[in-house]
């Protein structure tokens, strides 16, 4: 990495990279993109949606310099006045990292925000994520979309699937169910598919320059060449579970045509019920962009225009502009983002359509059974399956009575879920779950079907959110599900004043009766209310012989800043 060193080695390899060629051949001026392409990017964030420190959390931002990015519609996003990961060290830097690990935000690129920003998915949607590690796209959806709506967050890799159930605990989130599959393979579920997919697949990232440096000496153009078929092959599949009417977004943090256009252009080739459809401008309004490319040229390893397209690595017709006119003509219809246009990344989006016209039987292209008709002509009916066996990581439909000891116990007004058991841990999610996927049955590919009170086909590691443990039988609420149940518990919560609670942050052991005075202790869990200037707290606590916080590190300090500063005052 020596030679990679510092800026002066950054802009000498800019201006022989080969990345500075695609830039060149999409119009973008050599001194613009290179100036630009090269510098950090500012630090951007999310606000967590509907988290009940909403307010305190934007009064911290605003005192970091904060400013709202305006063409976020639909959501609050900011842009602050440093760059990515160089916040300053004079207590910004930790309250920053506090308000992501707690979840009060999401540290995000700005650009990465524009597939959902362009699907805009609505509440009663379930909705697909092909590639949704480490979730950043699949959380911002399923904020949008709560509380009724579901996000299956779809991950092929175990390690990374680890990173999406931290970030839908980490949001408390209750209606992300994780899933893995190879995104070309994802399973079915009920009839008649999906509401919404986002298909942000994986490419070679020439667009991230700003925030992966590496990219100026690894990219080379025959690296979207071996991604074409992968892209074409993930999205494929999402336009198969796609049900008519529903819409599915295309993304990637590339600039390269062959990425992008010319992979849209085969998805049309591929499934011709797909159609490409005009984003709606009012989702981003104030974003500069531009629209999809209708010509490019195949670069050779230089960067350059190839004058015998034939001769570069791994070329194919289909990496060239469609020859179809009217195809060529609604790539128009896709957007481009460039680093130097809006302070951001670079990104691609399209917006595509399941044309209901095209499917009159009303369901996604994947239950079409094109040997129906033969079958029945035979005689051959439809059988209904065995359920799959089950084992100790299988996710169980809760009964009622199940769900009525925890509400009891955790003191809960009003909490209209659905309930999902594994071992010790109870979840819950939006009741779609239950109606939409568990309760029916599922076709496959033969004809037959899968039972109802199973998620088969589909391999299902989490539903919604582990929100209660128990022990002894005794159920206590999970830390991280208190900004999801906040305004469930109970109004008489036992209430300490903020002073208690810095003496228990400060890890003193009180005794019980410094909180309960004359009245009986209660023996383990316990939620306690802190009414404070900030806001409202509902603190996780644990009484034994002592009473002690049941808090994570993170929030232990976070909660110990925003109460001694008010102490302070």
């Amino acid at each position: 990495m020596g030679e990679r060193s510092g800026e002066d080695g950054l802009l000498a390899q800019a201006e022989i990279a080969p990345l500075t060629g695609l830039a060149e051949s999409l119009g973008i001026g050599r001194n613009e993109w290179i100036q630009v392409a090269t510098t950090p990017l500012p630090e951007t964030l999310r606000l967590t949606m509907n988290h009940y420190d909403m307010e305190w959390t934007r009064q911290q931002l605003r005192s970091m310099g904060a400013t709202p990015l305006s063409w976020s519609i639909g959501n609050e996003a900011y842009q602050l006045p440093f760059a990515r990961g160089q916040a300053p060290r004079d207590g910004t830097r930790e309250r920053l990292a506090l308000l992501h690990d707690t979840g009060r935000v999401t540290r995000q690129e700005a650009a990465s925000m524009l597939p959902v920003l362009v699907l805009d998915p609505q509440p009663n949607d379930l909705l697909l994520d092909l590639c949704a590690a480490p979730g950043s796209k699949a959380t911002h959806a399923a904020e949008r979309m709560a509380p009724s709506g579901v996000v299956v967050a779809n991950e092929p890799i175990s390690g990374r699937v680890n990173m999406l159930a931290s970030n839908r605990g980490r949001l408390s989130l209750h209606n992300v169910m994780i899933t893995q599959h190879d995104g070309r393979h994802v399973g079915r579920i009920p009839t008649p598919g999906f509401d919404a997919i986002i298909a942000d697949v994986p490419c070679t990232g020439s667009a991230t320059s700003r925030k992966n440096k590496d990219v100026w000496w690894s990219w080379s153009p025959k690296g979207g060449r071996t991604m074409f078929q992968l892209q074409v092959d993930i999205t494929s599949r999402g336009a198969q579970l796609l049900r008519p009417g529903g819409t599915m977004v295309y993304s990637t943090c590339s600039l390269d045509p062959v990425e992008n256009e010319a992979v849209v252009a085969e998805i049309l080739r591929k499934c011709p019920w797909m159609e490409l459809i005009e984003i709606d401008e009012s989702n981003v309004d104030g974003l500069v962009w531009h629209q999809g490319c209708t010509n490019w040229a195949p670069l050779d390893e230089e960067g350059k225009p190839s004058a015998s397209p034939q001769d570069v690595p791994f070329f194919d017709e289909r990496y060239l502009p469609p020859k179809e006119h009217e195809m060529l003509e609604s790539l128009k219809k896709t957007r481009r983002l460039y680093p130097h246009d809006n302070n951001t990344g670079g990104f691609f989006v399209a917006l595509l359509r399941h044309r209901e016209d095209a499917t009159p039987e009303g369901v996604a292209k994947t239950f079409i059974d094109k040997l129906a008709k033969r079958r029945e002509e035979s005689g051959w009916e439809s059988r209904l399956l065995d359920a799959p066996p089950t084992n100790r990581h299988t996710v169980h439909g809760a009964s009622d009575a199940e769900a009525a000891v925890v509400i009891q116990q955790c003191r809960l007004n009003g909490a209209d879920y659905s309930w999902w058991k594994r071992g010790k841990r109870m979840a819950i999610a939006p009741k779609l779950v239950h109606d939409r996927i568990w309760a029916q049955q599922t076709p496959n590919k033969r004809g037959d079907r899968w039972p109802g009170g199973t998620f088969h086909p589909l391999q299902v590691l989490h539903v919604g959110l582990p929100a209660f443990v128990s022990k002894n039988e005794n159920w206590r609420a999970r830390q991280e599900s208190i900004p999801l149940l906040f305004s469930h518990f109970s109004d008489d919560l036992t209430v300490i004043e903020p002073e208690i609670v810095l003496r228990l942050l400060n890890d003193e052991a009180l005794e019980p009766e410094v909180i309960f005075a004359d009245q009986t202790p209660p023996q383990g869990a316990l939620l306690l209310r802190c009414e404070h200037e900030t806001g409202s707290l509902i603190i996780n606590a644990w009484c034994g012989s002592r009473i002690t916080l049941m808090l994570d590190k993170s929030e232990r300090r976070l909660l110990s800043i925003r109460l001694s500063q008010e102490e302070e005052e």
